[in-house]
């Protein structure tokens, strides 16, 4: 595999970062991840602002070798060759000789890029398979999850404890109210109208899921931003999880709750799906 690594585009083997970077002792960094489909990138210039807000959030210098990032990815996926690729970009604050909570001012940030071939939908080509299953559970991450960073300890602990079942994803919440996805965001059908939690919960500003709100607002559907209820998402006739590499997918299972099954062509998530078009 080819990646970038600051300025160079190299063999995976030969790329070597620094244990003393921040990104490595302190989880000091940010991350995107972005869809391409035959070399062209999908939502290319939404991931690079919320790249930079993320930058931004956490006082990180924003490298110049962003400006020159399109091509940079075109240049690597065609270096890896696979026909549909997603690019995880990951921009720590740099390398620190000596660890402190304080970072030096005159450190450069480093900057890692990779790809790795990326699957369809399994839902275009087949929408009666088997929906996801997701298991609720209480929020317990750090109140700042608009930022992209790297830490995501809260995001990934549950689903390493072998006490519990295997799910597709864990749906967070607290106070009652539905937060998000652990690595996506959620949408509910119910009585008619399509609801998603508001950015004002602190949740991740998704770029699908911004993109899906853009679509359904120029449609006769009813979106709303809002708080989802726990009684709502257990209530609800359809759940969405929409992400960058799964677009939109549809939930099945709820913990021990399966939704009712109805024909694929009555699904509403199954009409947002044609507006993906690569």
């Amino acid at each position: 595999m080819w990646v970038f690594l600051n300025g160079r585009i190299l063999r995976e083997d030969k790329a070597r970062i620094s244990p003393l970077d921040r990104g490595f002792t302190f989880a000091d960094g940010v991350y995107e991840v972005i869809p391409s489909y035959n070399n062209k990138r999908f939502l290319f210039e939404e991931h690079l602002t919320r790249l930079k807000k993320s930058l931004n959030k956490l006082f990180i210098p924003c490298p110049q070798v962003l400006d020159e990032l399109n091509s940079i990815l075109s240049e690597l996926h065609k270096k890896n060759g696979f026909k549909n690729q997603f690019f995880y970009i990951q921009i720590t604050r740099g390398v620190q000789d000596i660890r402190s909570h304080e970072a030096e001012s005159e450190i450069l940030p480093t900057v890692f890029i990779t790809s790795q071939n990326l699957d369809l939908n399994p839902y275009r080509n087949n929408p009666d398979k088997k929906g996801l299953s997701v298991r609720l559970e209480e929020d317990i991450r750090w109140a700042r999850c608009d930022i992209k960073t790297t830490g995501l300890t809260g995001n990934i602990l549950s689903s390493h404890d072998p006490s519990k079942s295997k799910v597709d994803e864990i749906i967070f919440h607290k106070n009652g109210i539905i937060n998000e996805g652990s690595k996506s965001n959620v949408f509910i059908l119910i009585e008619n109208s399509i609801l998603t939690p508001s950015l004002d919960q602190n949740i991740l500003p998704g770029i699908t899921r911004d993109f899906i709100i853009e679509k359904l607002r120029g449609t006769d559907l009813e979106v709303l931003e809002t708080e989802v209820s726990l009684d709502q998402f257990r209530s609800a006739e359809e759940i969405w999880l929409t992400s960058s590499t799964k677009e939109i997918q549809p939930v099945q299972y709820l913990d021990d709750f399966e939704l009712p099954r109805r024909n694929s062509q009555d699904y509403l998530w199954l009409e947002v799906l044609n507006y993906f078009n690569h």
